[in-house]
């Protein structure tokens, strides 16, 4: 790293660094949270994601995305504090360990052999850059967006005309150098932070759109290129920095399946995610196991707002949603469980109270969410929470006969119709009242039918067996005598023979079709009689006899 002295006092806030013979680094706020990771051995490189942690925590200390810094240790020195055990990482233009420090200034002793002091210095001195007054600036863009850095990273190396991002020609031709220490580094982000695959399947930065006269410089001196503009118009495709995602944020997915992992490692089982998948964070980014993992990105806790998928997705991978969204609930839609309610845009205001990023709705009734940005609207959700079943819906009974399902049902409610359990049609109970056709089904055929509310909740079960109202055949009589009647009739059935309205005998139709039935009293000849023939549904068929 190349740069010009950093003013008097910018490093007054850096803690103490290593005592000769100690063999840990110094410590600092932001280092304290790596220490988990195992203690940092002087003179020896900690493990990558420790270093990881390193460079995330210490740009997120100074408010700078982590994938600027990430980017720039690895342009520098590829990760690496010490060359080799007890050997420190010097460049031929004295740049010293993983950020290539070689203002003066500082104590070589520390760069060379403290990590946490070399970081630390390299980040101070690279906010500084961002606060140079003459570096353009994207406009409307703040600390976050990582573009917004693409001069401050020049400057850490310097505003040199070798770092020009256009090549000076006496045709004054567009001729963008893209050897540059910055797009070098724009390059590390890209494949690090972004993890860049192949040129048609990843996330670009956005570019800048130079112009011929936006530099000022003599290619043959060695002097500091003049910026004659200030400020760049990049209307859309700017990145902000993926660390900065906190639990109930709005995120989707970047590229196509995309996997989520049930644990933080590229190991673990996964199930692949579509481009644009909505998710929400929930809870801090993790650090890839195990600790000697190269990955140069983190992953996030996420899951879905039902709560039936969650897992870890690499920050390379999602990308905040900055569209106002709300997702859990939806416009005049009707729930029959609990709702989770999450916005990226606040304040969020249910049935004129606040309600918190997350909250759950569990309690019956119609509710109006209101969520805003500032003073305007964004959005205003009428929902409703209905956990009532409906009440069994009423039904006619079927017969072989029948050619209609009908009845009762809850107004609005979606009758479902089945017959021995399959589905076979849905109608819409209006004012009160359903009706289906159907073919005639055969006797013993299980018809019933549930009501659906528009929440979901589903009836009990309204259930018969179609009923048997097809008579018997008529019954063939062989003899009548007048003690006897002997004839043919529907198998087990019921034979009765009335003189009148008095029954005189009974009996049983055979297995085989036989009946005899016995007359009592002996009757006359001529006498007429009536002979009733009844199925098991009851149903009856009759007709005259004479005795002989």
């Amino acid at each position: 790293m190349k740069s010009t002295l950093l003013k008097v006092g910018l490093l007054t806030t850096l803690s103490i660094g290593l005592v000769a013979g100690k063999a840990s680094a110094a410590t600092t706020d932001w280092s304290s949270k790596c220490s988990s990771m195992g203690e940092i051995k002087s003179n020896d490189n900690p493990s990558n994601q420790q270093i990881n942690c390193l460079l995330i925590n210490a740009a997120l200390s100074k408010n700078i995305p982590p994938e600027v810094v990430i980017g720039v240790a690895g342009q520098e020195s590829s990760w690496r504090q010490f060359a080799a055990k007890d050997q420190p990482y010097i460049s031929t233009d004295n740049g010293y360990g993983i950020m290539q420090v070689t203002d003066k200034g500082y104590d070589t002793v520390k760069l060379k052999t403290d990590i946490v002091y070399n970081i630390e210095t390299g980040v101070n001195i690279l906010n500084q850059k961002y606060g140079l007054s003459t570096l353009p600036k994207i406009k409307g863009a703040g600390r976050d967006s990582i573009e917004n850095w693409y001069f401050p990273v020049m400057a850490y190396n310097g505003t040199m005309p070798v770092n020009s991002p256009l090549i000076r020609n006496d045709d004054h031709a567009i001729i963008r150098n893209w050897k540059t220490y910055q797009d070098k580094v724009f390059t590390h982000i890209e494949q690090d932070s972004y993890l860049v695959e192949d040129q048609n399947l990843h996330t670009y930065l956005a570019q800048y759109p130079f112009k011929y006269d936006d530099f000022e410089y003599d290619p043959n001196v060695a002097e500091s290129i003049e910026f004659k503009q200030p400020l760049y118009d990049i209307p859309g495709g700017l990145h902000e920095s993926n660390y900065l995602l906190k639990k109930w944020d709005i995120v989707k997915v970047t590229k196509d399946n995309a996997n989520l992992r049930t644990q933080p490692t590229t190991s673990s089982s996964s199930t692949a995610q579509k481009i644009n998948t909505v998710f929400v964070i929930d809870g801090d980014f993790k650090y890839t196991m195990p600790y000697d993992s190269k990955n140069r990105f983190v992953w996030f806790p996420v899951k879905s707002i039902d709560g039936k998928t969650s897992g870890y997705i690499a920050s390379a991978y999602i990308t905040k949603v900055k569209e106002a969204t709300v997702i859990g609930v939806k416009n005049n839609t009707a729930y029959n469980k609990d709702v989770k309610i999450v916005f990226n845009k606040g304040p969020a205001l249910l049935n004129g109270v606040v309600i918190n990023n997350g909250q759950t709705v569990s309690k019956e009734g119609k509710y109006t969410l209101v969520v805003k940005d500032g003073a305007t609207t964004i959005s205003t959700i009428n929902f409703t929470i209905d956990k009532t079943k409906p009440g069994k819906p009423s039904m006619n009974q079927v017969s072989d006969h029948s050619t209609s399902v009908y009845g009762k049902a809850e107004t609005g409610s979606t009758v479902k119709l089945y017959f021995n359990n399959k589905y076979q049609k849905s109608v819409t109970a209006k004012n009160g009242s359903y009706s289906f056709p159907i073919s005639k089904q055969k006797v013993g055929t299980s018809v019933s039918v549930t009501a659906t509310d528009n929440a979901g909740n589903v009836s009990p079960q309204n259930s018969f067996k179609v009923a048997d109202k097809t008579p018997p055949a008529t019954p063939k009589i062989k003899s009548v005598t007048s003690t006897k009647v002997v004839g043919t009739a529907e198998k087990g059935a019921t034979i009765r023979v009335y003189k009148g309205s008095t029954q005189i005998g009974s009996g049983k139709v055979s297995s085989n079709g036989q009946f005899t039935v016995y007359f009592k009293p002996t009757q006359k000849a001529k006498t007429k009689l009536v002979l009733n023939v009844y199925d098991q549904a009851n149903n009856k068929t009759g007709v005259n006899i004479t005795v002989r």
